[in-house]
């Protein structure tokens, strides 16, 4: 969850996982694994076992640490974002957050795998926060996917029974900042599998 504490003006994240039960080693089986009245083989056995549940412990912390630096990074680089919409993103590349955390960019994809943020602006997914960067038609370098949230907006906000071609939906992201060719338009709108002005056309 991401929220805004409005008496420091800032963005707080924290893991909702505080309703999920904790993990933790047996003590029965830690004590038992100690006693020499218990045969050796079982001694053993049992601290082979525990060894590995503690590192399987370690290794869930050890997530939940990377996944909540991950946000807390993401929320530092895009308070724009948070403030006004993902019409509002940066550029934001995997490898800029993982440089700044000291860790393999593998490690930061694997932690926003399939995680979702509840921002003042809805459930988002995580890695829409990270983008590369699309150089505009006046040179600007923008996040790909800040222009993809405006033209949703758009679309969602144009006459159904006049829909926008994709001449004038690049007017429009202009008008918006975005100063983007029809071309680009169309790729964006195929990538996000949005039809044609004549395809979303709706009769009353």
């Amino acid at each position: 969850m991401v929220e805004y504490d409005e008496d420091n003006d800032r963005y707080i994240a924290y893991l909702t996982d505080n309703r999920l039960p904790q993990v933790r080693l047996n003590r029965e089986y830690a004590l038992m694994s100690k006693d020499r009245a218990v045969p050796k083989s079982d001694r053993e056995f049992l601290k082979k076992n525990l060894s590995n549940a503690q590192w399987l412990m370690d290794a869930v912390e050890q997530r939940r640490s990377t996944l909540l630096r991950v946000v807390r990074a993401v929320v530092e680089a895009q308070r724009e974002a948070f403030d006004h919409g993902m019409g509002s993103l940066k550029p934001l590349p995997m490898t800029l957050v993982a440089e700044q955390l000291g860790v393999h960019v593998a490690t930061v994809s694997r932690a926003v795998a399939e995680k979702h943020l509840l921002t003042p602006h809805g459930v988002l997914p995580l890695r829409g926060f990270f983008t590369g960067a699309m150089s505009t038609e006046s040179g600007e370098d923008v996040s790909s996917n800040a222009i993809k949230a405006t033209l949703q907006e758009i679309i969602d906000g144009e006459d159904k029974a006049k829909p926008l071609s994709d001449e004038a939906l690049a007017k429009a992201l202009n008008e918006k900042g975005f100063e983007i060719a029809r071309r680009t338009v169309a790729k964006y709108r195929g990538q996000m599998d949005i039809p044609g002005a004549r395809m979303r056309k709706q009769f009353s």
